[in-house]
Formats: structure tokens, C-alpha cells, sequence
């Protein structure tokens, strides 16, 4: 293993007694070394920043010996396994069970684990909650199985360690979020703030092409609800579809996403493919109130200070009623950074995650 891994280009080094893998996308992907997260390169992917930062936390309170952290998309195979060995499964959204959860320390996992219907049913289905349906009903499919051949692993791996899965479902974070000066809601000068892909490009050989998506169709529906808002006056709302959609003028003065985000009173966080977002969590660590569809009810989430919406027509009447009242943005602002701090911050987290791999002496949350 060390021998391979050293031998490989582009490798970086840190301090640190553990060390850091990319396995990326798959398992049998060309292996790539990593530093931890306080030496950032900006060659790497832009969503790993917020768990390498949280990994470098909590390797403060690791009571363990040296570690291999693998980044890896792939829920079936790993390039190593044992009590050593720790997975970062990032961005697996089929809520399937990792094979090799027994074989080694600990999985660390980002979305969802166990299948999230996103809305509350009721008599009659439009064709965002439609698409809903068939992707929870495809999941908790795709759930089952994975649980079945937890039990039937690779005749090569080595014994189990454990007699359950261990893992940990953390937040997805930030995506290349700077790091900003605090303003409050009565400086901001945007009301309402998006920017992002209204869809993601899908071969005419996927079914998801013919039955689309919850991502299309969420971001659809609130993409027509901004172009009407926005021919009113009143509101400052600044749009943008990353996808190549119709163009949307922006203001000049902000001309990033971080200082859009931090001069927007009120973050719009549809889903994508799944229930969470980078966008969500952007939103609460720049102090916006944050409007987003069903969140899944993760540990994480308890108490998250959002409105939770079933349909994006829903937001004409959110403006009206929040957009002007100062008092009521700023307990918001407040309430969004005081969650992200003792929340969702690379400390606390780090803090959970050192628990988790240290063996959670006196009982796994």
C-alpha cells in the first residue's frame, strides 16, 4: 500500500500521522494523496475543503494510531480495509449501506443514509412530488439490497471487525464559500439570492432523461416563480442558472457568489438531486434566513432555523411577509450563525467525528 501510493505524481504531504487518499470516483480509480486540511490546495475538488477541515479537527482528539482516510464515491469496494482504515464516502446518493462498513474502523458519509420521501403526502401528486415518489421508492430498493450484501461481502476481505455498520452521516458543508466580514440584514441590499444549476445534463440512455428529476423540477418551479417576482420593483432578487439557462443580469458591486450570498438577506436553497445542498449550509454560515424544501431528519439538522416549503409558489407570500421586517431577519441572521457555530462548524463536527473513530466511549450519538 505505502509503497503505491508514495509512487504515484501530484502527491502532497503534511504533518500529520494520518494520511489522506483520494479513491476518486471509484475504488479502482489511479490513487492520489492528499494533505489534510491545513494545508489546502486549490487543485482539489472545492467540496472536500469543509471535511478535510473538519478530519484536521478532529485528529486534535484521535486516540488512535495513524490513520488512512479515503475520499470515494463508491459504496462497494475500498483499495484497503482494517481497523486503520476510514472511509469518506462523499456524495453516494442512493442511501445505500457501504459493503465494507464492518471491515473497517468507520465510514463518514455526507447525504442522506436511509430513504427521504421530501414532502407530505397528500390526496393528489404533482410531477415534482411524482418524481419524488419514484426516486424514494427506487432508494428504499436500492437501501434494502445494499443491506443484504452487507452480509454476503467479498470472499477476499479480510474477518469483519464489527458486528454493525459504523457510520457517521456528517453535513455536506460549504462548497468554495470565502470567508467574509459579518453585514447586517439592514445593509444587505439583495432580498432574495440564487445562483446554481437548473439541471444537470443527463444521457438520452438514463431514464432520468425521459422521467426527469427532482433537482430539474424543484429549481424549475422556483426559477419561474423568481422571473415573475422580479418584474416587480420592490424586490432586489439576483438570479443566476450555471447550467448555460437564460441569462439574468446581476448586480456589479458583488461579483461573487460568497458576496452575493453575504449581502442577501434571504438564501433560496431548493434541493438538488438530493434533499441537502452546499447552498443550505452556505446560507446559515453567512447569517440568512433560509428557505428550502423538506429537509431529512438528520441529527445534524435538529432545530435548523429554516422554512421548509412544499412548493416554490409558496415564496411570494415568504417575501412579503419577512423581507421588510428588519426585527425578524436579524433573529434569523442570528440564529443562522449561532447554528452553524455550535451546529455544523469544522470544530463541532470534528469534535463528533473524533468520538465516532475513537470508539465512542460512553455511547454513539
Amino acid at each position: 500500500m505505502d509503497s503505491l501510493a508514495t509512487s504515484r505524481p501530484g502527491i502532497m504531504s503534511s504533518s500529520s500521522p494520518h494520511r489522506y487518499f483520494a479513491a476518486w470516483p471509484l475504488a479502482g480509480s489511479p490513487l492520489r494523496e492528499l494533505p489534510n486540511g491545513s494545508i489546502w490546495d486549490k487543485g482539489l475538488i472545492p467540496e472536500w475543503k469543509y471535511p478535510l477541515t473538519v478530519l484536521t479537527e478532529a485528529e486534535k482528539e484521535l486516540q488512535t494510531g495513524p490513520l488512512h482516510f479515503y475520499f470515494t464515491k463508491d459504496p462497494a469496494n475500498l483499495p484497503e480495509y482494517g481497523d486503520h482504515v476510514v472511509a469518506i464516502l462523499w456524495q453516494e446518493e442512493r442511501c445505500k449501506v457501504p459493503t465494507y462498513a464492518r471491515h473497517i474502523r468507520g465510514v463518514l458519509r455526507c447525504l442522506q443514509a436511509v430513504p427521504f420521501l421530501g414532502f407530505h403526502p397528500r390526496l393528489g401528486f404533482n410531477k415534482y412530488e411524482a418524481v419524488l415518489t419514484f426516486q424514494y421508492v427506487r432508494d428504499v430498493a436500492l437501501h434494502l439490497r445494499s443491506k443484504r450484501q452487507l452480509l454476503a461481502p467479498h470472499p477476499d476481505w479480510p474477518p469483519v471487525i464489527h458486528n454493525t455498520p459504523r457510520v457517521l452521516s456528517i453535513p455536506l458543508g460549504y462548497h468554495s464559500q470565502e470567508e467574509l466580514p459579518q453585514v447586517p440584514m439592514a445593509d444587505r441590499r439583495l432580498d432574495a439570492f440564487f445562483a446554481g444549476e437548473l439541471h444537470t445534463p443527463v444521457p438520452k440512455s438514463s431514464y432520468r432523461y425521459w422521467i426527469t428529476t427532482s433537482k430539474t423540477q424543484a429549481r424549475k418551479q422556483l426559477w419561474n416563480v423568481l422571473l415573475k417576482l422580479k418584474q416587480d420593483p420592490e424586490w432586489r432578487i439576483d438570479m443566476g442558472d450555471i447550467s448555460g439557462g437564460e441569462g439574468v443580469a446581476r448586480l456589479p458591486e458583488y461579483n461573487s457568489y460568497s458576496q452575493k450570498m453575504m449581502n442577501s438577506r434571504i438564501c433560496l436553497a431548493p434541493r438538488g438531486t438530493t434533499a441537502e445542498s452546499s447552498r443550505l449550509f452556505e446560507g446559515w454560515r453567512a447569517g440568512c434566513m433560509v428557505i428550502t424544501n423538506r429537509l431529512p431528519p438528520e441529527t445534524f439538522l435538529k432545530g435548523a432555523p429554516a422554512i421548509q416549503i412544499d412548493h416554490w409558489k409558496e415564496l411570494p407570500a415568504l417575501l412579503k411577509k419577512y423581507a421588510r421586517d428588519l426585527d425578524a431577519l436579524e433573529h434569523y441572521r442570528k440564529a443562522s450563525l449561532d447554528f452553524w457555530k455550535n451546529h455544523l462548524s469544522e470544530q463541532i463536527i470534528g469534535q463528533q467525528v473524533a468520538h465516532f473513530l475513537n470508539g465512542c466511549p460512553g455511547g454513539c450519538p
